[in-house]
């Protein structure tokens, strides 16, 4: 597992690397955030998919299902990414939000959603009241904070009310997935299921987590009419994707 996360650290270091000296190469990199994007996405696909080879049993399986949705999930956020880079690179429109990707985007939610409860109900005899008070006081308190971001920036913008409803849809349901699978965490760590398991949830939860930030981000940057294609909070979605690659296949080879 060491090459595994050695993997994924120098890859997300040499990302960082990527938008940290894009100066150098401005002009091109519109070009290459939009490659970057499906990329780092499908390889979350790509894990995702040996996940489910590895665990699937039938259709009437419930971990059948779970690696379905989460496959599912990660197919509809690479599709996303996908229609966002032709609308850039092919039909030349500079910042296509909201689009066609939102729709694949906000879609993979539902079934990343269906994947993580359906796991958490496998263990839910090892829940207990304090976990869920953790739960909610964690989420609770990331709530808040994005409230105090989003809402006076968005509400100043006055954009239609699409716009606002996706700008606001895609943290409240970041704060949804992060909810859930914060219980897996707990489940995972602190009580006698804990085990090597254990990591392949804290990966879910730091990407989930970082989709919040980018998420956060993204939409404060467009309120503002300060984002371009290869802004640097693209990061957080790149490492997100990483996140839950390793997730995957942590969940893989350890179980």
């Amino acid at each position: 597992m060491r090459a595994a996360y050695y993997t994924g650290l120098v890859l997300g270091f040499f990302l960082g690397l990527v938008f940290l000296f894009q100066a150098y190469y401005a002009d091109s990199m519109t070009l290459i955030s939009n490659v970057l994007a499906p990329l780092m996405a499908g390889l979350a696909v790509f894990s995702a998919v040996f996940a489910m080879r590895r665990y699937w049993e039938s259709w009437r399986s419930r971990l059948s299902k779970i690696w379905i949705c989460f496959t599912l999930g990660m197919i509809f956020w690479f599709l996303g990414e996908t229609v966002w880079a032709i609308y850039v690179l092919i039909l030349n429109v500079e910042i296509p939000y909201p689009s066609i990707a939102d729709a694949f985007w906000l879609m993979g939610y539902f079934p990343l959603f269906i994947a993580i409860h359906l796991y958490i109900r496998l263990f839910r005899h090892a829940l207990s009241k304090k976990m869920y008070t953790i739960s909610a006081a964690v989420v609770s308190l990331v709530s808040i904070a994005i409230l105090a971001i989003l809402a006076p920036p968005i509400i100043a913008a006055e954009e239609d009310v699409l716009t606002l409803s996706i700008s606001l849809a895609y943290p409240a349901l970041d704060l949804i997935l992060f909810s859930e699978a914060i219980l897996g965490v707990l489940i995972f760590t602190v009580t006698r299921l804990k085990g090597k398991i254990g990591a392949a949830w804290f990966f879910i939860n730091a990407g989930i987590f970082m989709n919040v930030v980018g998420d956060i981000l993204f939409s404060y940057a467009t309120s503002q009419n300060t984002y371009s294609n290869g802004h640097p909070l693209d990061l957080f979605f790149y490492w997100g994707y990483i996140l839950f690659a390793l997730a995957f296949y942590t969940h893989m080879k350890e179980l």
